[in-house]
């Protein structure tokens, strides 16, 4: 056989295994991008996963979404009965990152609803902190990498193989991160009381360009006629008293890019110390247990009843 024949018979067999291995991932669709509305869940890569979810699961799925960082993305959405709710937050998301979702959210699907968790973090700095957030990675869902990690984790959470690494339920279809599952040795009380008498403070700063991003997006929602619901996430009530005019200053700011017609809740007034300073409420120094997330999930619920008139 002369190297010419052999470089093309070569070149047809890759073609053909190429063919057949994106035939095959086309078929499985982890990522519900090709094949209608079969429920999908994450399994490993939060980032990528709902990423590509943005594409087309949640727009063709969903009514609402929830999006923010790490300080949203243990609300289960399944707690607000009346409406179909996806959860598309990440950790260490900014804002940035949270715009790629939901452009694609916005441009490609009819939902009503968006609900900004408006943490610190999310306006901290601008820009991708990975490649995983990347239109490339559509193309990735009919073979790469990563799309092999995807499924070795998904043997590994549905057969429940490393349950003190990956826990099998951590995430469910509606984008719920119950993060809280891989986290061991929780000590709430242990580590606000430490924050607050060593007066450990963290930085509260708005990047300007992520402050234009966060207000380019929030204009979006309204010319699409989506109502936009900002709200802030409780901070335990010592660590807030801690910075006290920081945290203002920030709120003051960030709501100053809201309008008449959006929803603004501060769950961080006076009138909610008594929940905020119950640690119960926590799991570390601010994010949410189970019985923060209910509290901030029936604040949400009340607002989208009186907005609907459910």
């Amino acid at each position: 056989m002369t190297s010419k024949k052999f470089l093309i018979r070569y070149a047809i067999i890759m073609a053909v295994l190429i063919g057949l291995i994106a035939s095959i991932n086309y078929y499985i669709d982890i990522y519900g991008l090709f094949r209608g509305k079969k429920e999908r869940k994450v399994y490993i890569n939060e980032r990528t996963s709902k990423y590509l979810f943005s594409m087309r699961y949640i727009p063709e799925n969903y009514e609402g979404v929830i999006a923010g960082p790490s300080l949203s993305d243990n609300l289960n959405p399944d707690a607000i009965k009346a409406y179909k709710i996806y959860n598309a937050s990440i950790m260490g998301i900014n804002v940035t990152e949270m715009n790629y979702l939901l452009n694609n959210i916005i441009d490609r699907g009819q939902i009503k609803f968006a609900i900004i968790c408006l943490g610190r973090y999310l306006t901290k700095d601008h820009g991708r902190k990975s490649a995983h957030i990347d239109p490339k990675e559509y193309w990735g869902a009919l073979g790469s990498t990563n799309l092999l990690k995807t499924y070795l984790l998904y043997g590994i959470r549905k057969y429940d193989l490393a349950p003190g690494r990956y826990a099998p339920n951590i995430y469910n279809t509606d984008g719920w991160n119950n993060f809280e599952l891989e986290m061991h040795n929780l000590n709430p009380k242990d580590s606000i009381e430490k924050r607050v008498a060593h007066k450990v403070i963290d930085t509260i700063s708005i990047d300007p360009v992520a402050y234009e991003e966060l207000d380019f997006i929030l204009k979006k929602l309204r010319r699409h006629n989506i109502q936009v619901i900002g709200y802030y996430s409780p901070v335990p009530y010592g660590i807030y008293q801690l910075d006290k005019t920081a945290y203002q200053d920030f709120e003051k700011r960030i709501s100053a890019l809201f309008k008449n017609n959006d929803v603004l809740l501060n769950l961080n007034e006076e009138k909610y110390r008594p929940i905020n300073s119950d640690y119960e409420m926590f799991i570390d120094h601010g994010h949410l247990s189970h019985k923060g997330q209910s509290f901030v999930l029936q604040q949400l619920d009340s607002i989208l009843n009186v907005l609907y008139k459910k």
